[in-house]
């Protein structure tokens, strides 16, 4: 691979990165300045933390095209037509900088005297710490750490495995390392494709019955305490529809929004059977997080019930009955 086609894959790897965090800032209702800080963060962020491990000048500050795929993929999320409607253009251009950056960061550790596991931690952390960097400065949980998304870190791992392993063998040149790259961006894929994750740890799927699947009988609550809380959360998509007066217009587009739930469970002594089917369901308590949305329309209010006065009683309280009752 020459030199060119390689500064040309970084720079794709780069924008895919930035776009896909710059539409973080814009469904949050980022200004421009926070959404091109998000994404200069997502596609520069784990380059800088590499070249600080290594302590080197950080190319983002000499190559000027670097922080310019940051700046193009801002105005295009925050001035351009929606293409939040196209998740696989973001999914392949993720990939393609994940399979990248998984690899380039291994070799620059290798070619700077590291051995070969911390290069590999290396180029793992070339590829993923800007998506982590910038989902901490929106306040948002990273998608590679949730356990409900599809595999995204064991893509990473496996390119920058593969890369320090040819290393070890004296085998690695630019086509093998394009091989390793290209590995992790099939994994990846594949992993969108047929939603491969690691799922949920045993303790939570056995603390909610009512929030995970479980066979009958496989949770007790336990004897010791009165009420157990549980918390969980549910990815919804949800439409936005015009609603509010003064906010900007925006068009109707299914974006992700979060549910916590709290499910109570009722104290062991009177906790009914889980397989029994007349059993009540435990408390739950559901709260949602919605940004305003656009000019123009109202929400449906809420319906106004009018209550007829009690006629009061012949001899005392219209609701309570005689005095003294």
């Amino acid at each position: 691979m020459s030199t060119q086609a390689q500064y040309l894959l970084d720079l794709l790897g780069i924008f895919g990165f930035a776009l896909s965090s710059a539409y973080l800032g814009v469904r949050k209702d980022f200004n421009l300045f926070g959404t091109l800080v998000l994404a200069e963060a997502a596609g520069l962020g784990g380059g800088l933390v590499r070249d600080l491990v290594l302590r080197v000048p950080s190319i983002a500050f000499t190559d000027p095209g670097y922080p310019l795929a940051p700046l193009a993929a801002a105005l295009l999320a925050y001035r351009g037509k929606p293409l939040h409607r196209q998740p696989r253009l973001f999914d392949l251009l993720d990939a393609v900088g994940l399979g990248m950056f998984s690899v380039t960061g291994t070799v620059k550790g290798l070619q700077h005297g590291m051995e070969a596991v911390p290069s590999a931690a290396l180029g793992v952390i070339t590829a993923m710490g800007g998506g982590i960097l910038a989902s901490a400065v929106a306040k948002e949980l990273p998608s590679s750490l949730r356990w409900d998304s599809d595999l995204y870190a064991a893509p990473a791992i496996a390119g920058a495995g593969a890369a320090a392993t040819l290393h070890e063998t004296g085998a690695l040149d630019v086509m093998t390392a394009s091989g390793a790259a290209l590995t992790a961006f099939t994994l990846r894929l594949l992993a969108l494709r047929f939603h491969w994750r690691t799922g949920r740890s045993a303790a939570w799927r056995a603390a909610s019955p009512q929030l995970s699947p479980l066979l009958p009988g496989a949770y007790a609550p336990p004897a010791s305490s009165t009420r157990t809380t549980v918390a969980d959360t549910m990815r919804l998509r949800v439409i936005r529809t015009p609603q509010g007066h003064g906010t900007g217009l925006r068009s109707a587009a299914p974006l992700d929004d979060t549910m916590r739930l709290r499910a109570i469970n009722p104290p062991p002594d009177r906790a009914p059977e889980r397989h029994s089917p007349a059993a009540p369901l435990p408390e739950v308590e559901a709260t949602r997080l919605v940004q305003p949305g656009p000019v123009g329309h109202r929400l449906p209010s809420e319906p106004r019930h009018s209550v007829s006065p009690q006629p009061p009683q012949a001899d005392g309280h219209p609701t309570r009955g005689p005095e003294g009752a």
